[in-house]
């Protein structure tokens, strides 16, 4: 299919933005280069529902959906409206905000471990403050970490050359459900470990591994912490801790829990959560109205509306849509992970070529009027309809076919197709890394 779309706008835009901005975005995961640069949008014009408009007219359906937050919808009336009333009101002032309670009494409703709250602007901002919180409760310095926390010096020792080498030994990472080498970690730190944090995005660890954590943590007196910023009000309204039945002392919640403004809340059990009251945690922007009442609209909705069932809905139709698609077109591609958040991966492809045949579903998705990440996670909203899902896998089906024998064939068959630019802006993969 010949692509009748123009990204002229876009690109001739980012040729400035790399001038200006390190990597040419804000947030690493949004670069060109972790899409399809040269055959796939840029920037964006309007946002509205589940659907985008770029800056040189091109409409789609968006799964990508802000990288996560975006859960109701794009400009979901409610919540814009209660940001419109806040903003008559004011946006901040020397004064605290009423709605900074009636949202943690919101949260405390919905969230099992939820007894206080304290609010950030990001999710990287709000696991920082759950280390120290940990490190202050307990008295103790070691965190045993399982999967991606954001970028501060606490979570990235080891990663970035920019963080100090002697942050080193107060981190030790493991993989969830891989009780030996964790058990090893446990021995080796006994008597210092201060938390054991972990999330779960795309695979399920099993039934009983959250409780075997649950139990170990109490039994070495370390803080288990949770991270639900992409979990939060997807898989159950109460993030992981309720789908999964296991209520940690501390958890962090973003993305999702305003609907797109930025706000992250660390909350947990009160004991601990109290610890903050001396704690060198604090930041201008905690009370910051406009989010905060965004998230009181969103969170109400969240209560009050079947909107993790219409994700669970909306998730496993495409899900089955995909599945379907790459079995008849005889694709090597699997769909993955929670409903409301499917991940998606090739089978059995070597890394050049599965680097080009993501760029080609990118490539010619978009074509078709439809935004994907590569890889995923698929975030579905409670705006996506039965039919913008059946649009979305009827576009799959004719991407998987004709992609399916260029596999066949080979990388230079792929690559004869794409219309992919290259750009060098430091991009990394983070693989299902979301934020």
């Amino acid at each position: 299919m010949s692509d009748p779309r123009s990204y002229d706008r876009s690109l001739a835009l980012f040729d400035e933005a790399l001038t200006l901005i390190p990597g040419g975005a804000q947030t690493t995961s949004k670069r060109p280069a972790a899409f399809a640069y040269g055959a796939y949008p840029i920037y964006f014009d309007r946002a509205e529902g589940a659907r985008i408009t770029d800056i040189d007219g091109n409409a789609y359906i968006d799964l990508v959906s802000a990288l996560g937050p975006i859960s109701l919808g794009y400009r979901y009336p409610a919540v814009d409206d209660a940001i419109r009333a806040q903003l008559e009101r004011g946006i901040i002032s020397g004064l605290n905000a009423p709605v900074e309670v009636e949202v943690a009494r919101l949260l405390r409703e919905l969230v099992p471990c939820a007894e206080m709250v304290r609010f950030f602007k990001g999710g990287g901002e709000a696991t920082a403050a759950a280390a120290r919180l940990a490190r202050r409760f307990t008295g103790r310095e070691v965190i045993l970490n399982a999967g991606y926390r954001g970028w501060p010096d606490v979570w990235s020792a080891g990663v970035d050359p920019g963080v100090p080498k002697a942050l080193a030994g107060a981190l030790e990472t493991f993989t969830l459900g891989d009780r030996e080498p964790l058990e090893a970690l446990v021995m080796k730190h006994r008597g210092q470990i201060a938390a054991i944090a972990v999330d779960v995005s795309t695979e399920w660890p099993g039934d009983d591994e959250l409780p075997w954590l649950r139990e170990l943590t109490r039994e070495i007196g370390a803080v288990l912490i949770f991270d639900e910023i992409v979990t939060g009000f997807r898989l159950a309204r109460g993030g992981l801790q309720e789908y999964g039945g296991v209520t940690p002392d501390l958890a962090v919640f973003a993305k999702g829990i305003a609907n797109g403004m930025p706000l992250a809340a660390l909350v947990g059990r009160g004991e601990v959560m109290r610890e903050l009251e001396g704690a060198l945690v604090s930041i201008t922007y905690g009370g910051e109205a406009l989010s905060l009442a965004a998230a009181r609209a969103t969170l109400e909705i969240y209560r009050d509306e079947p909107v993790v069932e219409t994700l669970h809905a909306r998730g496993r139709q495409l899900r089955d849509g995909l599945a379907r698609a790459a079995a008849e077109t005889g694709l090597p591609f699997e769909v993955i992970g929670f409903d409301p958040m499917t991940a998606m991966r090739f089978i059995g492809l070597e890394t050049d070529l599965e680097r080009e045949a993501w760029g080609f579903v990118l490539q010619e998705m978009a074509t078709r009027g439809v935004l994907l990440r590569r890889g995923g996670l698929n975030f579905v909203s409670y705006s996506h309809t039965e039919a913008d899902i059946d649009t979305v896998v009827a576009a799959a089906g004719e991407v998987f076919a004709a992609l399916a024998p260029l596999i066949a064939e080979g990388g230079e068959a792929v690559r004869q197709r794409l219309r992919i630019r290259a750009v060098d802006t430091g991009f990394r993969s983070f693989a299902g890394r979301s934020r």
